[in-house]
This record gives C-alpha cells, structure tokens and sequence, in this order.
C-alpha cells in the first residue's frame, strides 16, 4: 500500500505528529528547526511505523490517494 506525502499532510493527526517531532527536535538543538525539515525528517523515520499502528487511518489515506476516489466521490 503506497500512500503519498501529500496525502498525509492532509491529515490533521499527522500534522499534530509531526508539529510534535518538530518541537522536540528544535528543543534538542537549541534553535527552531523548520517545519519542512520536521516533515521530512518525520515522513522518513516515522510515516511507516504511525501507518501500522493506525490501521483504518492508513486505509482511508490510502483509499483518498486513488485517482477513482475522487470520480467516487464527485456529485453528479
């Protein structure tokens, strides 16, 4: 199952995450270190791992990066 970066900054959970990661980590090194950093950084190291462990979330991601989800969801 392949979920893309886009799809998952749409999700505010996974942007609370990753607001987090970004906190600790500018704490860490004394000085703010960005949020495109902190989204990287996450994306690599974390994405994987938050997935498995919310199965339904990682269904709808999934589901919402496929080009049929949006003619399904188009009003007619």
């Amino acid at each position: 199952m392949s979920i893309t970066s886009t799809e998952l900054l749409k999700d505010k959970d996974v942007l609370d995450e990753i607001n987090r990661y970004k906190w600790i980590e500018s704490e860490k090194s004394g000085k703010d270190i960005g949020f495109e950093r902190a989204c990287r950084e996450w994306i690599n190291s974390y994405a994987k791992q938050y997935l498995a462990q919310h199965p339904a979330k990682s269904a709808a991601l999934w589901l919402r990066s496929q080009p049929i989800y949006n003619i399904l969801t188009k009003e007619f």
